[in-house]
């Protein structure tokens, strides 16, 4: 007697159902809804890294400029009437060449001030704070002195 054995059996073939499908789709949503609310906070505070080292940079650049070149420098945080300020310019009597630097839409910046006064030898005249906060995550913020 001869058996085929090329012959498949269908009915002990075992292959994925619905339902494994279906509940490893499941487990994969519940995992992620998990990781993408810390990455929204990391990408809060990444931003506010670069924002408080670029604030950090033009209130350095006022001050140099200031003192290289014998100039009062003017620290200005411009904002439209009743809006946060979203730009921080630079007034003096000669070109400084420091770029003016536009605030990130997802940061706010509080100053004490409207702005910071840096005399001939680079010392500020009004000492203050500027404090920037996240518009994405209120608990992710910095705090700067200017003295």
């Amino acid at each position: 007697m001869k058996i085929n054995q090329n012959k498949i059996h269908f009915k002990h073939a075992r292959g994925i159902t619905l339902v494994e499908i279906l509940l490893v789709i499941s487990l994969l949503v519940i995992l992620l809804s998990f990781a993408i609310p810390s990455m929204g906070g990391a990408a809060a505070k990444a931003e506010m890294t670069a924002t408080v080292e670029n604030v950090q940079h033009s209130i350095q650049s006022a001050r140099n400029m200031a003192r290289m070149n014998e100039v009062v420098v003017t620290v200005l945080f411009n904002a439209p009437a009743g809006q946060e300020a979203r730009k921080i310019e630079f007034d003096s009597r000669v070109h400084t060449g420091i770029l003016n630097y536009e605030l990130p839409a997802d940061v706010v910046l509080i100053a004490d001030q409207d702005n910071f006064l840096f005399d001939r030898r680079g010392l500020v005249e009004n000492p203050g704070q500027i404090l920037l906060v996240s518009k994405a995550d209120d608990s992710v913020s910095a705090t700067l002195d200017v003295k």
